[in-house]
């Protein structure tokens, strides 16, 4: 996949988490975008086999130990870094850092 084809907004999303993050260990940054019928290996796909719908959540997963974190893409098009911000801080603290 392109990186074109994710929005520009989980692009920056992905930039800027993977630069807050690059000198930590254990620190892992997925892309999320809504499931479709194909299936790819390196992209998780937000699908719940059970609840028999598909998803449509689109943003950047950040998984740092035991938690997961969602940053959502609406985030950067209403100009929400502040919500940005204040996750990655709840995530330093959580790493101690």
């Amino acid at each position: 996949m392109r990186p074109s084809a994710m929005g520009v907004d989980i692009e920056f999303l992905r930039s800027h988490l993977e630069d807050e993050f690059s000198s930590t260990e254990g620190v892992r940054i997925q892309i999320v975008l809504p499931t479709s019928t194909s299936r790819s290996i390196d992209l998780h796909q937000d699908y719940d086999a059970d609840s028999n719908d598909l998803h449509l959540r689109r943003g950047v997963r950040v998984i740092v130990k035991s938690r997961d974190y969602f940053f959502p893409a609406y985030w950067i098009a209403q100009k929400r870094m502040d919500l940005v911000y204040a996750q990655v801080a709840e995530m330093r603290a959580f790493l101690g850092k």
